[in-house]
């Protein structure tokens, strides 16, 4: 008989910790999170506040030191608010890749060259691509899905140093 009580006890710690390991609590204070990786293959949305003029030039590509190509104005994000002037995006795709970076979102850095009809710069700098994450689990403490915002650069945008 001693077995038997030995089985049914360890059926029971089996089934607990079957119930921790599934609802994502492995205790007190601990959180287990799936290791799932997300990916984002959308592009980076600029807009410029205040507005270019109709004219500018805007060029931008990924990651520190890439040789930035022309991007269009395009139409308004679908996502987000209008932006007056318009907006422009980039693809993840290339030429807008640098050197080792992938199409995958995990590049946040964006550099944004902006030049007049008459070849006078008017921004050259890289900047944060701001994201926003979709959170997980029970309370959201994991991170889930996340997507590009739109990234207005002006005199307050942060660059990267």
């Amino acid at each position: 008989m001693p077995s038997r009580r030995f089985g049914m006890a360890g059926v029971a710690t089996l089934a607990g910790c079957l119930v921790l390991g599934l609802s994502g609590c492995a205790g007190p204070g601990l959180v287990a999170c799936s290791a799932v990786g997300y990916l984002y293959d959308g592009p980076a949305v600029i807009a410029f506040d205040p507005a270019l003029p109709d004219d500018a030039l805007v060029s931008a590509c990924f990651g520190a030191g890439c040789a930035p190509s022309s991007v269009e104005r395009g139409a308004e994000p679908t996502v987000g608010e209008t932006m007056p002037g318009g907006v422009w995006r980039v693809p993840q795709a290339a030429p807008y890749l640098g050197d080792g970076v992938y199409g995958d979102g995990t590049e946040r850095s964006l550099r944004v060259v902006v030049e007049a009809v008459d070849g006078t710069g008017l921004v050259d700098g890289e900047f944060e691509i701001p994201v926003i994450v979709e959170r997980t689990g029970v309370l959201g403490e994991c991170p889930g899905p996340f997507r590009f915002e739109t990234l207005v650069v002006g005199a307050s945008a942060p660059r990267v140093e």
